[in-house]
């Protein structure tokens, strides 16, 4: 697995959190590319709080533990699929099932992100039982449009991804099938391709690195480990030899598209879940699987049926080298409280980003009641 890089700048306050985006030097290397037709300088740009700045950033999924099996995806999205018919209805697309589950706790291989700082921090920060723990809070900051020009399989463009595009109708079908073959048919049966050539290509293209590529055994694991994406296995006409995954020149070579369907790609949700919407709310949809025991391939060079493992965002932003994808912050436990305090007084609280019965009762009844020293408790 690979180290956590360092963090780009230590912020002490909400103020020095803004000014670290919008002043300083940070985003020289970061900011997404400017564009007349796609946004402009900053869309695209999302951020993510971590209560730990130990965690991974990995979708709950994608996190095995030591000496366990990974979940069960597939049995998981079935069986809380036909717990909640009235959450996720029959029809429901994979993607917006996921959205679903993630909303409800369920693991997923979603991982959230924001567009709005202040959410990110706020969620850095939330827990005030870690206010003692002597752990540092971290805040990322990811291009997510960079992401999509490295990681997409079906086009190379920096641009953020939808529900209905196929490279995220490819990832998010992983939830419900268990080998290759399944995979092909369901996302060939999930494209509607229009009568347009261009898109009819790429579909065929993404739909043969799923069917037609066997992939080299060593992309198969049971855990997380760290891959150098310059000097990957890939596998083609001459058998497997190692390659530069982003080396432009042979791109869309079906071995390295379906390589790259084992990577995250950044997506902007549909946002009619007021959470989302409240939140500012987007995803990262991971790809790839675990498997149970990856010596079951011992010996053998390719398997026509298995998917890859994931491949780690640390793992893409450190083969880029000169160009970034990530960063991040750190956030001192010292700092935690102050900074809550900070962000309640602009009103960033749980009530604003919560729309929730629940959440609104808890925020009204925290507000009015007495402070603990009023009622003799230190």
């Amino acid at each position: 697995m690979r180290e956590i890089p360092a963090e780009s700048k230590t912020i002490e306050s909400v103020a020095q959190a803004i000014d670290a985006v919008a002043r300083g030097k940070l985003l020289d290397t970061l900011a997404p590319e400017a564009s007349a037709r796609r946004g402009d300088a900053r869309f695209g740009l999302w951020f993510r709080g971590h209560e730990r700045a130990s965690y991974r950033l990995v979708p709950g999924l994608l996190r095995p533990n030591a000496g366990s099996a990974p979940v069960d995806e597939v049995s998981l999205t079935r069986h809380f699929r036909a717990l909640n018919p009235d959450a996720v209805p029959a029809g429901t697309p994979d993607f917006a099932a996921l959205v679903t589950m993630q909303h409800y706790l369920a693991p997923t291989r979603l991982l959230d992100w924001t567009e709005n700082l202040l959410v990110a921090l706020f969620f850095a920060v939330r827990d005030p039982q870690l206010d003692e723990s002597g752990e540092d809070a971290a805040l990322w900051i990811l291009n997510a449009r960079r992401l999509n020009y490295y990681s997409s399989a079906s086009r190379r463009s920096a641009e953020l991804l939808y529900a209905d595009d196929a490279d995220v109708i490819a990832r998010a079908a992983l939830c419900r099938v268990r080998n290759r073959d399944e995979w092909h048919d369901s996302v060939a049966r999930s494209l509607h391709a229009p009568d347009v050539a261009g898109e009819a290509y790429r579909h065929t293209r993404l739909l043969g690195a799923i069917g037609d590529t066997p992939i080299p055994v060593s992309q198969i694991a049971s855990e997380p480990r760290a891959l150098d994406l310059r000097a990957v296995p890939l596998t083609g006409a001459r058998g497997e030899k190692p390659g530069n995954l982003f080396d432009d020149s042979d791109w869309a070579a079906p071995e390295r598209l379906a390589l790259r369907l084992s990577m995250p790609v950044a997506v902007f949700p549909p946002r009619g879940n007021p959470r989302i919407r409240n939140q500012s709310g987007t995803f990262t949809l991971h790809g790839g699987r675990y498997v149970a025991d990856a010596a079951a391939w011992e010996g053998k060079d390719r398997s026509p049926s298995a998917i890859g493992a994931p491949i780690d965002l640390l793992d893409i932003d450190a083969a880029l080298r000169r160009t970034r994808i990530l960063k991040w912050l750190r956030v001192p436990t010292a700092k935690r409280a102050g900074i809550r305090r900070e962000l309640a007084l602009i009103g960033m609280t749980e009530a604003a980003l919560f729309p929730e019965l629940d959440y609104q009762s808890r925020h009204v009844a925290e507000r009015w009641s007495p402070p603990r020293e009023a009622n003799g408790e230190h």
